[in-house]
Formats: structure tokens, sequence, C-alpha cells
């Protein structure tokens, strides 16, 4: 199946509760304006990573920082702009942009798993993007839930040497140029 295919399916599943036509129920008291989230936290074996949130009525921007721990190991810094769709109810769909930066350092030891007996680094590699994509947020007073899915595009420098070019090719499928970007978040706010 296509990442394409994949990301659109998702996106129809997560959306398709629009079209439904549901009760919904307005949050209690004050709506929150800032929120501190954990990003991923059922990956914390290859990243991890945390969301400041300060959002005004439709619209939030977040401010994150990831740390890779994999074969690509570095920091990745990200600001995103969220537009709700509905807003204040306790399931909510947004949209999203994104702008990424960061630096990544292959090391091959963290392979091993996978055969690969070598001992080599590269790095650190400055790299920076850009991304969108649809979500869902769920609010349960002070706490929430957020999934999010869709498209990220990531460049390297152009002046990488063909050999190092190599060992960055899996930097798109894995690693913190991902493609696809899938997201869920944990987070409290207030």
């Amino acid at each position: 199946m296509s990442k394409f295919t994949l990301v659109f399916i998702i996106s129809l599943l997560s959306f398709s509760g629009l079209q439904a036509k549901r009760k919904w129920e307005p949050i209690k008291g004050k709506p929150y304006h800032f929120s501190v989230q954990i990003t991923n936290p059922l990956s914390a074996m290859s990243k991890a990573g945390g969301v400041l949130e300060y959002r005004q009525n439709l619209s939030s921007i977040n401010i994150a920082l990831t740390d890779y721990i994999g074969a690509y190991q570095g920091l990745q810094y990200r600001a995103e702009y969220q537009k709700y769709i509905k807003t204040m109810y306790r399931n909510e769909y947004f949209w999203y942009i994104r702008a990424l930066g960061g630096s990544a350092l292959y090391v091959s030891q963290q392979l091993q798993t996978f055969g690969d007996k070598s001992n080599v680094k590269v790095g650190p590699v400055d790299y920076y993007g850009a991304g969108f994509g649809v979500g869902r947020r769920w609010n349960f007073k002070h706490f929430m839930i957020s999934l999010n899915a869709g498209l990220k595009f990531t460049m390297l420098p152009n002046d990488m040497s063909d050999e190092n070019k190599d060992l960055f090719r899996v930097f798109y499928a894995t690693g913190p140029g991902s493609v696809l970007d899938l997201n869920f978040r944990f987070g409290y706010q207030f």
C-alpha cells in the first residue's frame, strides 16, 4: 500500500465524523489557552519530545522539540500553526502547517539488530523542511489527546557526498525526515 493511500484512508476515517449527525458537547468553563504535551510516547525507544501550545479561539501556535535517539540521532525543532474546524467542543478537528529544522548524526551501531556490523558515524548534518496535514483532538477537562496525519518534506544539504547520501537513504523513511507524518500527543491544558 502506498504512503499516499495510507494517508488518504487515515484522513477519511478521521474526518468521517464531521458528516455524521452528532450532538456536540461544549467544554464547560473557560476555554484553555496553553498546553504542555508529550509527543509520541509509544515510540520512546527511538525518539522523545514535547510541545508547548498557545491557543486563541480557532487557532493555535505550537513550538516542539524532538530528540531522535535511533540511527539518525539529533534534535528537531518545529513551529506549527493549527486551525480548528470545530472549536471549544469535546471532539475537535483541525488542519495544520509546520516548518521544521534540525541536525542528524548517522550512527550505524544502532542498526546492529538489522545486520549492520560497521562502526560508521556521519554528521551532524543540518536539514530543514515543511509539512501539512489534518488531525483530531479529544479534550477531557485539563487533559487532551491529539492524533494527526500528514506529509512532511525534508531537505538535506546538496553538497553531501554520494557515500553519505547513501547512508542517509533511510532518513526519509524512518528517521527525522520521514515523509509520512503521524503523531500522537498527550497533554495537560490550562
